[in-house]
């Protein structure tokens, strides 16, 4: 299916802990280096017609030079505290208007299972367009990970398409294993969220509604008890940057799908046999 729309997208990184995330610079196959701030901006260059990006409140001035060459195209929006993801995503209400828009995390690395990362959010889009409604990209994911993400549940529609149900929060493995059934997963694993979503514009009057001790999870549960939402797994995978050695896995899958493979594989069989 063609693509028939343009959209706006809301990056979020506005957590104090965040602020050197988008920052982080990773080297390529073509002996370039780039942040995580840049592959993520040239990853929505195509589909994306404008970027909202949500920072703390003051940094306008340190991410100005991470943004600078995208003009207009980039609006910069500063979260007015601490006062969480949701919030987050709520302050660029004004800027993605009554329109649907892509929302993706900025702690995230995405690499494509083949091909560049913006088919990832294409195949979004094809999906949103097809169906009429919310879609949610999702991995399948260790139950190890769960106090790392959001989880989703429910019926499979088609193959890597499911109609989501249940929503939960970093749950534990015991919830999942409760509450978050999703057909074709292979036991031990459950879907959690890839950090790449597509909603309709009500989800801010949703996210507007949230009440004290309320989260992103909430919401989207709301969300799919209100109107059809879908979960899709993506042929990619994401890396948290924020966690434990996760800048280090990002730069070694770029690494392994790029021509030196064999050298960085040969580097890692010497260094594990000291």
């Amino acid at each position: 299916m063609a693509l028939k729309m343009k959209l706006k997208a809301v990056i979020t990184a506005g957590a104090p802990g965040q602020r050197h995330l988008l920052h982080q610079t990773l080297a390529t196959a073509e002996n370039r280096r780039a942040t995580i701030g840049e592959f993520l901006l040239e990853m929505l260059a195509g589909p994306v017609d404008e970027i909202g990006l949500v920072i703390p409140a003051g940094d306008t001035a340190a991410y100005q030079p991470l943004v600078a060459h995208y003009g207009q195209r980039l609006t910069l929006i500063e979260q007015t505290g601490p006062r969480g993801y949701a919030n987050a995503i709520l302050q660029a209400r004004d800027f993605a208007g009554n329109s649907p828009f892509l929302h993706l995390v900025g702690d995230h690395f995405y690499l494509a299972d083949s091909g560049p990362a913006s088919e990832l959010v294409n195949e979004l889009i094809r999906i949103h367009q097809a169906e009429k409604c919310s879609v949610s990209a999702v991995s399948p994911t260790r139950e190890s990970q769960l106090p790392y993400f959001g989880a989703v549940g429910g019926p499979a529609l088609r193959s890597r398409l499911y109609q989501v149900e249940t929503v939960l929060e970093k749950p534990s493995p015991t919830e999942a294993e409760q509450r978050l059934v999703a057909p074709g997963i292979r036991s031990g694993h459950y879907l959690c969220f890839f950090g790449i979503h597509l909603f309709t514009p009500g989800f801010m009057d949703l996210l507007s509604g949230l009440t004290e001790g309320q989260g992103l999870s909430d919401a989207l549960q709301t969300l799919a008890r209100r109107e059809r939402y879908l979960a899709t797994i993506l042929p990619g995978r994401r890396f948290d940057i924020g966690a434990k050695y996760g800048l280090l896995q990002a730069q070694l899958a770029l690494g392994l799908k790029g021509p030196d493979r064999d050298e960085i594989l040969t580097l890692l069989v010497e260094l594990t046999a000291r």
